[in-house]
């Protein structure tokens, strides 16, 4: 008994012993982790049980080592670090807010954030980035607030930020080499609500649409001599424009009409000189409005204004600034500006509409052109009223008030009404729009239609064939491209579907090929009869071309021919020779000579006269006998020397 108590308290002991160690062990090394984590860069200094760690303007070239893992708050700027590698915040998980502001970083690498699940707020203004570091930005599933202004970025792609997306403040300003901004650069931030593009030398408006839920945008310093209506399409949201110093000089009519919910707008410092009737009739929460600091011209198109502000904005006189002419009422408030100042007309339709008849699907324009300072609205036929700032999916209103149909319906047919509007009374005009149905050119179409066929057991006698076709319909056809009229029968004793073609279609297509063969036979034909008269010419060309050398080559009434002779011939005996008229020539003494030889006799027509000069190279190579035959003109076809 005694030995059994022994060993129970001897095993129990070395089990107590055992945990004891354990315990002791598992609670030294956190312990010993978390005395690790204490240590702070001796480059730093760090604050709140090492939460904050601040390491600004101490000369680093690059990120310090041994960053305590709990750090909230982590504070580089105004160091010389030049890029940011992959990795180089891994186990910083708690970390809320980067500054790496005002450092001379060029390049950020592909993860070089990793780990920092729980980054709120990243500062990287004031550095040397000419790209957006996109890649950089990947699994920073928390970020609100990104800064980037003061780099030498000088574009904007598309999908930019679409890494983040839930972003809220983003500022781009002061980008002074900025030069492209993609039309799908701001795709994805569906939650941004504060935008800055200020003094980014932007001469467009960019593509805003994707922000849905923004409510600040601060783009002043920028160079926008217009604002056209659809700048601010989407941004229902906005409660804040700031457009100082852009050197505004127009706004066209019901460019505010999308930003229902605006509140305050800034234009100061622009150069506007008035603005269209009517332009803040859609902002009914705008309260504070600045547009001090322009050349107001006060006359008729201006009362609109003075009296809105009088209306809306009636605490803050200064607001809108002074007028600068006419010289009479310079130096005066804008909200002062009364109807007595002025005696103004109701608005003249320059260009009125007119009724149009016009073909389905074509593109059609109702014009109605007036002064740029009068509203211009178009009622449709259905009661709808069209604005420059509309959204409809085919018609709009262009900048000098024209009605555009990017296409026209059958429904669109009926009277169109353009309302002008400022200040002094309204203008009204109107136009009817008929849209007739489109002509459908079927001259190169077969139409096929389908007739059925039965046959049944019958005497032969009196077996029959039934054909009864069936109409299509006009709107389901197939054209079908064929020249020849083929009737598919097989003799079943099932009904058949045969596919024929139509009567109306063969006409049309052999009234075609007629058509088109009978052109083919008039080309042919006058073809052959220009060659033919071509072949007539040439002839008569040649015959009289023939007849003319004919003429020319025989000066003399009659020709020569001079024969070569094999043997001598006596002297005046002509027996030898059988012609008309023929001369015998004596032996040749003196070849050289040609003027001593005479005809023999007096009845030929030779004289030395009548061979002149023209047998002169030939007689001086004379070295044997010749005849010399004469022949008259008829019978001579063709002369040989």
């Amino acid at each position: 008994m005694n030995f059994l108590w022994l060993v129970t308290v001897h095993h129990t002991w070395k089990a107590v012993l055992f945990s004891v160690i354990y315990l002791m062990v598992q609670m030294w090394i956190p312990c010993e982790a978390f005395s690790g984590q204490q240590n702070c860069p001796s480059v730093c200094s760090c604050s709140n049980q090492f939460s904050k760690v601040v390491c600004t303007r101490r000369g680093l070239s690059e990120v310090p080592q041994g960053i305590p893992s709990n750090t909230r708050y982590l504070n580089l700027m105004e160091n010389n670090i030049h890029m940011i590698q992959a990795d180089t915040f891994r186990h910083l998980h708690h970390l809320e807010v980067l500054q790496l502001g005002r450092n001379i970083i060029r390049q950020i690498e592909v993860g070089a954030f990793n780990g920092l699940a729980s980054l709120n707020t990243l500062e990287l203004f004031d550095n040397r980035l000419t790209v957006i570091p996109s890649g950089a930005f990947e699994y920073l599933s928390k970020l609100r607030e990104l800064w980037l202004r003061n780099n030498p970025i000088e574009s904007i792609p598309s999908y930019a930020f679409n890494r983040v997306p839930s972003l809220m403040r983003l500022d781009l300003g002061e980008l002074k080499k900025l030069e492209y901004i993609s039309e799908g650069a701001f795709e994805g931030l569906y939650n941004l609500k504060y935008l800055n593009l200020g003094m980014c030398n932007i001469r467009d408006m960019p593509n805003l649409t994707p922000l849905i839920g923004l409510e600040e945008l601060e783009i002043s310093g920028n160079n926008f001599p217009e604002i056209k209506p659809g700048s601010f399409y989407g941004l229902r949201a906005l409660k804040k424009l700031w457009i100082m110093n852009s050197q505004i000089n127009t706004i066209e009519r019901n460019a505010f009409d999308d930003l229902t919910s605006l509140v305050e707008l800034n234009l100061a410092h622009n150069n506007l000189s008035s603005l269209p009737h009517e332009l803040f009739a859609h902002l009914r929460y705008l309260v504070e409005l600045h547009l001090h600091h322009n050349p107001w011209d006060c006359d008729c198109d201006v009362l609109w204004l003075a009296s809105w502000l009088r209306e809306y904005i009636p605490t803050n006189s200064t607001c809108c600034g002074r007028c600068h002419s006419p010289p009479h009422m310079k130096g005066k408030y804008v909200v002062e500006v009364d109807h007595s100042s002025f005696q103004c007309s109701a608005p003249f339709i320059m260009d009125a509409p007119r009724d149009l008849n016009i073909s389905e699907g074509r593109v059609a324009e109702l014009k109605c052109r007036t002064s740029a300072m009068s509203s211009v609205r178009w009622l449709l036929p259905n009661g709808t009223v069209l604005s420059h700032a509309s959204n409809h999916p085919r018609i709009t209103i262009l900048n000098d008030g024209t009605l555009n149909f990017s296409h026209v319906l059958l429904t669109d047919t009926g009277v169109y009404t353009c309302m002008v509007t400022n200040v002094a009374g309204n203008s009204n005009a109107s136009a009817y729009l008929n849209v007739s149905t489109a002509e459908l050119n079927t001259s190169n179409y077969s139409f096929f239609t389908t007739v059925t066929v039965e046959t049944t057991d019958m005497a032969p006698e009196d077996i029959s064939m039934i054909i009864k076709p069936v109409p299509t319909t006009s709107t389901g056809y197939q054209p079908a491209y064929t020249t020849t009229t083929t009737v598919l029968v097989q003799t079943t004793k099932m009904p058949k579907q045969v596919a024929v073609p139509t009567s109306d279609a063969g006409d049309k297509m052999q009234t075609s090929l007629d058509e088109v063969m009978k052109t083919t036979k008039i080309i042919i034909g006058c073809f052959v009869a220009v060659t033919l008269l071509a072949a007539a010419m040439l002839i008569v060309f040649y015959k009289l071309r023939k007849r003319h050398q004919q003429r020319s080559t025989v000066a003399a009434a009659r020709t020569v021919e001079i024969i070569q002779v094999d043997e001598d011939i006596p002297s005046g005996s002509p027996t030898g020779v059988s012609g008309e008229g023929a001369v015998v020539l004596p032996t040749i003494h003196d070849h050289m000579n040609f003027n001593t030889y005479k005809p023999a006799h007096h009845g030929a027509h030779w004289t030395a006269n009548s061979i002149g000069n023209s047998l002169h190279s030939t007689i001086t190579t004379i070295s044997e006998p010749y005849i010399i035959q004469t022949h008259t003109k008829e019978k001579v076809q063709e002369t040989q020397i």
